[in-house]
């Protein structure tokens, strides 16, 4: 296959795409604010966890259409600036970088908290270490595992997903002789919320699948992207249901309701529910290691290579200053972005407040999928007959609904975080007058773009339908095992 000009290699394959969305998805969100709002809604929370995947499903198939005919770094940027135009190409890069970022940066602090409580368990005690420390210590680790190789950094990927998914198998069967059937079922308070605090606990839920499309942004980087993209979009967004809806079930019937006052408060529930329940040693230790070795790596890793591609691409482009866009000779990565996005997150963690950050992520990330929603609808007015090896089911009708939900949804948002939301997006404005406007590059045609993109062999194909026809069954599986999961109460009861 012809690379691109550039220096970036096609190294991930379906698993990695698969790995890399998990990874930015499943972490600080679940962890954190996610299921602190059992705190709130007791085991309501599986309804609020299946509307939230039922809003995402329709945007993952839409960027899986658009992925696979510009499979190029830096997913919306690029299906705005040709679906719409460069203005809001750039709103949407803005708000991606800033918004996947605070994911990574929330991730680390979520790790510190954990670890901090590992150790605790072990009999160490570093309460006195201040979360931020061990934060940026994290992130200089995985800027140096992203300076060195997008294939080092996927393998690395890999690894701690099934590192998380083995432990997490691990804890559940250990837990199961402790999940107390009669703690299911109503609401942790006499009576409902108010609908603007529903809303406003239902967007943090919703946060946990955001960053659904991370794989996108590395669409050059990615091997069959016609394939692997569109198949990861769809398979990742279940998994993340799965996952959240096991784990949720676990902390509900492993938690008594007299102390869901510390879970809703918690900055890491899940540990704080089980010392609170007096289930401490074993049950915390094992819970720790995944969340903290495995959930929250698989967070911070994709964290910062996925909105460096993004930098690079706008720097390539013109719409940021040019060094930007520099590849590294030896290991072939946008290694000054990747620089900038650490400088970023450092900021972030500085605030110490992951709920702050989680609702400047979510906020940030409805943007740039609404405008990934105009841009889909602008690519089919412009580009009537461009290849589309994958078309995403009554994909304009999915936009609009997408626009309008996420639109309401953004109604009820945190008030501090909507206003950083708007510094950003005015700042944004700015500097395209003074600076992007001036600077950008031609727009190339899509074939120059994106590059020669090769059909895989007969035995290729049947290897890859092999390995999606796994991914699938297991995805079916497991999704039907997280939903059934909640009946058993029911049943028992």
């Amino acid at each position: 296959m012809e690379e691109k000009k550039e220096g970036l290699v096609r190294a991930l394959g379906l698993k990695e795409s698969i790995s890399m969305t998990i990874g930015t998805v499943v972490g600080v969100g679940l962890f954190t604010c996610g299921s602190a709002q059992i705190g709130l809604v007791g085991s309501w929370i599986i309804g609020f966890t299946f509307v939230a995947l039922l809003i995402s499903i329709w945007p993952c198939l839409i960027y899986g259409e658009m992925s696979a005919a510009l499979p190029c770094a830096g997913g919306t940027y690029h299906y705005a600036k040709r679906g719409l135009n460069r203005l809001w190409a750039n709103l949407s890069g803005w708000h991606y970088i800033i918004s996947v970022v605070a994911i990574g940066a929330g991730e680390t602090l979520a790790f510190s908290n954990y670890f901090k409580i590992l150790l605790e368990q072990l009999g160490v005690d570093i309460s006195w270490l201040d979360s931020r420390v061990i934060a940026i210590a994290l992130v200089v680790v995985f800027l140096i595992l992203n300076f060195r190789g997008i294939e080092q950094s996927g393998r690395a990927q890999t690894g701690f997903m099934f590192f998380f998914w083995g432990c997490a198998a691990a804890w559940f069967l250990y837990m199961i002789p402790k999940v107390h059937v009669s703690y299911f079922g109503g609401i942790a308070m006499k009576e409902l919320p108010p609908f603007r605090e529903i809303m406003y606990i239902f967007g943090l839920v919703w946060w946990c699948y955001t960053g659904f499309e991370t794989c996108v942004s590395m669409g050059s980087e990615t091997r069959y992207p016609q394939y692997n993209l569109p198949r990861a979009l769809k398979l990742s967004v279940f998994l993340v249901f799965a996952l959240n809806a096991l784990f949720q079930w676990f902390l509900v019937g492993l938690v008594p309701r007299q102390f869901y006052g510390i879970l809703a408060a918690a900055d890491a529930p899940y540990a704080e529910g089980l010392k609170a329940a007096g289930l401490v040693g074993m049950p915390i230790i094992l819970l720790c290691v995944g969340i903290a070795f495995g959930g929250d790596l698989s967070t911070i890793n994709p964290g910062i290579a996925a909105p460096a591609r993004y930098i690079y691409t706008m720097a390539e482009d013109g719409a940021l200053p040019a060094f930007l866009g520099k590849i590294h000779p030896k290991y072939k990565t946008p290694h000054i972005a990747v620089i900038v996005v650490g400088a970023i997150n450092v900021v972030l963690i500085a605030t110490g407040s992951i709920d702050y950050i989680a609702s400047v992520s979510l906020i940030s990330l409805a943007v740039c999928y609404m405008i990934g929603c105009l841009a889909y609808l602008g690519l089919r007015k412009r580009y009537p007959d461009m290849n589309r090896p994958y078309r995403a089911p009554f994909g304009r009708l999915g936009c609009y609904v997408t626009i309008v939900l996420y639109c309401f949804m953004l109604i009820f948002a945190d008030s501090t975080a909507l206003i950083t939301a708007g510094v950003i997006t005015v700042a944004c404005i700015v500097f395209y007058y003074a600076f992007t406007k001036r600077h950008w590059a031609p727009l190339l045609s899509i074939e120059e773009e994106i590059g020669i993109i090769e059909e895989p062999d007969g035995a290729e194909k049947a290897r890859m339908d092999r390995e999606y026809a796994i991914w699938k069954y297991v995805t079916i599986g497991v999704t039907i095992l997280a939903l059934g999961i909640y009946f058993i109460p029911m049943l028992l009861r």
